[in-house]
């Protein structure tokens, strides 16, 4: 069933691995992905990324502003991620209930 317009400006927490070395992960994100990921994510309500080390590799972490500007913006990263070879597994989302900063 398709989002409701509710939903899709609820701000959101996505989270998914990609298996493999984190070192090389981490190399290729950065060289590959991360030039275009940081533009994309700014013009459509990317507040933060997060990489982790698991023990199969990495964990990527993503909040957004809302669902609709987080499926803009995998539109033009998944392909971009997908020619780097970091294909990802295990992906989930989450509705965010509050969210603080050190600030706040």
């Amino acid at each position: 069933m398709p989002a409701t317009k509710e939903e899709m400006r609820m701000a959101i927490l996505t989270m998914f691995e990609v298996h493999g070395d984190p070192d090389e992960i981490v190399a290729a994100q950065e060289e590959k992905i991360a030039p275009t990921a940081a533009r994309v994510a700014a013009e459509n309500g990317g507040i933060s990324n997060t990489v982790v080390k698991t023990d199969e590799g990495v964990m990527i972490v993503n909040h957004w502003e809302s669902e609709e500007g987080m499926r803009k913006a995998s539109e033009q990263i998944r392909p971009i991620a997908q020619e780097a070879g970091l294909e990802q597994v295990g992906w989930r989302q989450y509705e965010v209930l509050r969210h603080r900063t050190p600030g706040d």
